[in-house]
C-alpha cells in the first residue's frame, strides 16, 4: 500500500475523470443509465523531467491540471451529446468548462489584477503598503469565495459538485481500506458513503492555497512604482503556484502532523462549497472510472 499510486480526478458533466499513473479516465453515465468509459489523451506536458524538480513542479502540475481537466470536459460533453441525452444547461456547460479550464486566466485577471485596482484606487490607508497589500488580498478572497458560492447555486452545477464529492469520496475509500477491490455492489457503495466529500488532495485545494499563500508573499512588495505592483501579480504567480505545490505536497505525505491538519484545514472548509453529497448511481460512476485506471496501470505494469 505504501506504494500505491494516490488517484486524482475531477468531475465533469454526468460523470468522473479518474487520473492515473499514465492514464486518464472518463466514466459518464448515458441517458440508457449505462455507464460510459474513455480514455483521454495526456498532454506531453505529463512527461517532462520538470515535474520531478521541487518548487517548479507545481506551476508545471497547474497547466497539467488546466489541459486534462478541459479533454475531459469536452470527453463528458460529447458522451452526452452522442447518446442523445436531454440537453444539458448551457449554464452547466459554461461554469464547468470556465471553472476548469480557464481558471488560471481568471485568477490572473479578476483575483488578482481587479482586487489590486480596487486596494490602490479606493482602500488607501496611510500610504500603508503592506496593509494596503493585506486588504487587497482579503478582497482576493472574498472575491473566491463569492464566486463559488454564487455558481454552486445553480442546480446543475450543484450536480456536477455531487459527481465532485462522488469522486473524493471513492478515492478516499481506495486509500484507505478497498484497494483494487472496487467492486461496485452495494456493500462497497455503502462503506465509500460514509466517507467525507472533502479530500486533502483535491485541486480546488491547489486553488485555495494559491490564494492564500498570495496574500502572504504579496504583502511585502511595496505599491510604487505601479508598473511593479501590477507586473508583480502577473510574474510572481508562477512561484506562488509552485510554493503552494509544495505546501500541498507537505500536507499530503504528512497528513497526521497537526502542521499538515492546520494546513490542511482552509482547504477543507472550502471544499463543503464545491462539493456536495452524491447518490448512489454517482459513487457507481466513480467507482467504473477508478477500475479502470487502475486496470490500465496493471496493464501497463
Amino acid at each position: 500500500m505504501n506504494n500505491k499510486h494516490f488517484y486524482g480526478g475531477q468531475a465533469v458533466i454526468e460523470g468522473v475523470m479518474i487520473r492515473g499513473k499514465n492514464n486518464c479516465v472518463v466514466a459518464v453515465r448515458n441517458n440508457e443509465n449505462s455507464i460510459v468509459l474513455n480514455q483521454i489523451k495526456l498532454p506531453s506536458i505529463s512527461k517532462s523531467y520538470l515535474k520531478k524538480i521541487p518548487f517548479i513542479r507545481g506551476f508545471i502540475i497547474l497547466i497539467e491540471m488546466m489541459i486534462i481537466g478541459y479533454r475531459s470536459l469536452t470527453k463528458s460533453s460529447e458522451i452526452i451529446e452522442e447518446d442523445d441525452l436531454e440537453d444539458i444547461s448551457t449554464i452547466n456547460k459554461i461554469f464547468s468548462f470556465v471553472f476548469s479550464t480557464f481558471f488560471l486566466l481568471i485568477i490572473l485577471t479578476f483575483f488578482f489584477l481587479v482586487p489590486l485596482f480596487l486596494s490602490d484606487r479606493y482602500v488607501f490607508f496611510n500610504d500603508n503598503f503592506i496593509v494596503n497589500n493585506f486588504i487587497e488580498g482579503m478582497i482576493r478572497f472574498l472575491f473566491f469565495i463569492a464566486y463559488i458560492f454564487l455558481i454552486g447555486l445553480n442546480k446543475d452545477v450543484k450536480r456536477v459538485f455531487a459527481y465532485h464529492g462522488a469522486e473524493h469520496k471513492t478515492i478516499a475509500a481506495y486509500e484507505k481500506e478497498l484497494s483494487t477491490k472496487m467492486i461496485a455492489s452495494e456493500e462497497n457503495i455503502n462503506i465509500i458513503q460514509k466517507y467525507k466529500k472533502e479530500h486533502p488532495r483535491c485541486g480546488t485545494s491547489f486553488l485555495m492555497t494559491v490564494i492564500l499563500v498570495s496574500i502572504i508573499v504579496h504583502v511585502f512588495i511595496p505599491r510604487e512604482p505601479v508598473a511593479l505592483l501590477y507586473s508583480s501579480r502577473l510574474f510572481l504567480f508562477p512561484i506562488i503556484a509552485a510554493l503552494s505545490y509544495e505546501i500541498i505536497r507537505f500536507s499530503s505525505v504528512y497528513s497526521n502532523s497537526m502542521i499538515s491538519k492546520f494546513i490542511s484545514y482552509p482547504n477543507l472548509m472550502m471544499q463543503k462549497l464545491t462539493t456536495a453529497e452524491p447518490d448512489d448511481d454517482m459513487v457507481e460512476v466513480a467507482i467504473s472510472a477508478i477500475n479502470e485506471s487502475i486496470k490500465l496501470d496493471e496493464e501497463n505494469n
